[in-house]
């Protein structure tokens, strides 16, 4: 659940930053705010696939703790479920992680 949520995170990071692009919007574009904030939700989205990684493979608890938190932070609505459930089981299964 904490990669699906890093996932959405980074596709709404790309989203963000790709609809301000000059590109997009032609030569009169700039970097406004909300190209910061879609540069702000893509690196919440790469922490958040960095800790689903570390939960599938079991090793750091604590990356994998927030990776979640990241996945609710930055992933828009599914991202924030998914992130939540991440949490959850990670409360409910935390020894299994730590050993």
């Amino acid at each position: 659940m904490t990669l699906a949520a890093g996932i959405s995170a980074l596709i709404n990071g790309l989203r963000a930053i790709i609809s301000n692009s000059p590109i997009a919007l032609g030569p009169e574009a700039s970097f406004t705010r909300y190209t910061a904030c879609g540069i702000m939700v893509l690196l919440f989205g790469i922490v958040a696939v960095a800790g689903g990684i570390s939960a599938i493979r079991g090793r750091n608890l604590s990356l994998a703790l927030a990776g979640a938190f990241f996945g609710i932070l930055g992933g828009g609505l599914l991202g924030f479920w998914r992130g939540l459930g991440a949490l959850v089981v990670f409360a409910l299964f935390n020894e299994d992680l730590t050993s």
